[in-house]
C-alpha cells in the first residue's frame, strides 16, 4: 500500500507542477504549439507508414555506424595501449642506456680535461720554475751583467762589467 501512496503522491505533484507551469502565458503558448506539431507529425506518419519505417531505418543505420566507429576507435586505442605497454620496458631500457652513455661521456670528458691540464702543467714553463731556473737576475756581486746599468761604487753605467766591484778611482 505504501507504493500506491508514493505513486499517487508523485502523480499529484507532477500534475500540480504542470498546472503551475501552464499559468505562464509564454509556457502555455509554447506547449500548445509543440503539441500541435507532434499531432500533425503523428497524423502524417499514420497516413505514410513507409516514410516512418524509412526514417526509423535511417536513424537505426546512423546509430549502428556510430557504434561501429566507436568500437573501431576503442579497439584502436586498446591496441595502442597494448603497444605502449610492450614498448614501455624497451623505452625505459633505452633511456637507461642513454643515461649511462651520457654519464660515461661526462666521465671521459672530465678525465680528458684532467689529462690536458696535467700535460699543460708539465710542458708549459711557469713563472716560478723554468724561466728563473739558471737565470737568476738578482745581484749577488759576482757574475757577469752585459749591457746593464750597475750602481756599484765605481759608477759604471754601460758596457761590460766583469762582476768585480772595484772601489778604486782611476
Amino acid at each position: 500500500m505504501s507504493q500506491n501512496k508514493l505513486l499517487t503522491g508523485l502523480l499529484m505533484g507532477a500534475a500540480v507542477g504542470v498546472i503551475v507551469s501552464l499559468l505562464d502565458r509564454n509556457t502555455r503558448n509554447d506547449v500548445v504549439n509543440k503539441s500541435k506539431k507532434v499531432g500533425s507529425s503523428a497524423q502524417y506518419y499514420a497516413q505514410n507508414r513507409k516514410e516512418l519505417v524509412n526514417a526509423v531505418q535511417q536513424q537505426t543505420e546512423k546509430v549502428q555506424n556510430l557504434y561501429s566507429r566507436i568500437s573501431e576507435d576503442a579497439s584502436y586505442v586498446g591496441e595502442k595501449v597494448n603497444e605502449l605497454k610492450d614498448l614501455t620496458p624497451h623505452v625505459k631500457e633505452l633511456a637507461m642506456e642513454t643515461k649511462e652513455a651520457f654519464v660515461d661521456t661526462k666521465d671521459a670528458v672530465i678525465d680528458s680535461k684532467d689529462d690536458v691540464l696535467s700535460a699543460l702543467k708539465e710542458d708549459s714553463p711557469s713563472a716560478t720554475s723554468s724561466l728563473t731556473e739558471g737565470n737568476d737576475s738578482s745581484s749577488t756581486g759576482s757574475g757577469s751583467n752585459f749591457g746593464s746599468t750597475s750602481n756599484s761604487a765605481s759608477g759604471s753605467t754601460s758596457g761590460y762589467n766583469s762582476g768585480t766591484n772595484s772601489s778604486k778611482k782611476a
